[in-house]
């Protein structure tokens, strides 16, 4: 990964963690899809995000539930360390 890349990652994980109350839905998606998952359409409107062994489900609601967006920042953070 670039040091670009790492900046505008580090730059989308501030934004959804200092919204994590209040977060839309796309800003979510940007973050997990710049870290490296892969995201389809489950049913309804949950979408199915998925890297290496780690799956996580997030409903494409505005804004995402909170414990939502606490899960995906978690699991990009282990993405970071590993």
């Amino acid at each position: 990964m670039g040091m670009a890349d790492a900046k505008r990652i580090h730059r989308l994980y501030d934004q959804v963690e200092k919204n994590r109350k209040n977060c839309p839905y796309a800003d979510l998606e940007r973050l997990l899809l710049a870290v490296g998952f892969t995201v389809r359409k489950a049913k309804g409107s949950h979408r199915i995000f998925k890297k290496g062994a780690t799956t996580i489900v997030v409903p494409e609601h505005n804004p995402v539930k909170e414990n939502y967006v606490e899960m995906a920042l978690g699991i990009v953070q282990e993405c970071d360390t590993s």
